[in-house]
């Protein structure tokens, strides 16, 4: 399975998808750490909105590469250059080791905020892209990142979305959240890893927030993978939910460009 799975990964990937690292302010264990990434750029000489895609806590697998990948092919497609970024391979972590502990989920959401934000310097760089117009999502663990990212002081990033994130992330008062950035979220009605309901019975104020469940969708329901338990958590696509989701960013990124 895990062959087939890499297989149809590699089949996926966009071919002018451009390998590029750079620097990540974080180190890991006081060890400098260069971050590794994907650019796929959309048709034509830009500059191109782009949107940096963030995996979750079982870091860039196969399965997860080829969800992302898709990501990406619709993104371009509807003109949006796409960075995905590695956050644990290059940290020497993988395999789920993240996802085993509260605390180390906690310590990657702080780590990652500053990885996106080092990913967003890095596309500030490229000609091709228009640095009025970086969004950024991130699935689970990377979804739990962008909701941190909607609440910063200042807005960093033009919006923001998250599938199946943990809803925990938002800083509140009582059932009340400030944003500084424009928020979309995607979890599933069958999610028992992280379920929807603080996404949809919070109070968002200061930016646009929307949320979307999907009913019988369970956690990584863009992932093309059978149901099934991982950790004791029930994950697997729902094609539904997939389409629908990822559509409904991208209209979401559309209609928070930054106009000339």
């Amino acid at each position: 399975m895990l062959r087939l799975l890499t297989l149809l990964a590699c089949l996926a990937t966009p071919a002018l998808a451009e390998p590029v690292t750079f620097p990540a302010e974080t180190s890991r264990d006081g060890i400098p750490v260069t971050l590794e990434a994907s650019l796929h750029l959309p048709d034509g000489p830009g500059p191109h909105p782009a949107v940096l895609l963030l995996h979750g806590c079982g870091g860039l697998q196969p399965s997860v590469a080829q969800a992302l990948d898709l990501h990406a092919e619709a993104l371009n497609a509807a003109g949006f250059a796409a960075l995905i970024l590695d956050s644990f391979g290059p940290r020497g972590i993988g395999g789920g080791h993240v996802c085993e502990t509260y605390e180390r989920l906690g310590d990657a959401r702080r780590y990652r905020m500053q990885d996106a934000r080092d990913a967003k310097a890095y596309l500030e760089t490229r000609p091709e892209i228009d640095n009025a117009n970086i969004f950024a999502m991130g699935q689970s663990n990377g979804g739990s990142v962008t909701i941190r990212l909607s609440q910063r002081d200042t807005r960093e990033f033009r919006a923001l979305a998250a599938f199946y994130p943990w809803c925990g992330a938002f800083n509140r008062l009582g059932s009340n959240a400030t944003l500084t950035t424009p928020l979309i979220v995607f979890g599933g009605e069958a999610d028992d890893w992280v379920p929807p309901d603080d996404c949809t019975t919070i109070t968002a104020n200061g930016a646009e927030y929307a949320v979307h469940v999907y009913p019988g969708a369970a956690h990584s329901f863009d992932l093309k993978i059978p149901e099934q338990r991982f950790q004791g958590h029930l994950v697997g696509n729902n094609p539904a939910a997939e389409k629908d989701s990822r559509e409904k960013m991208i209209a979401f990124f559309k209609r928070h460009l930054a106009r000339p």
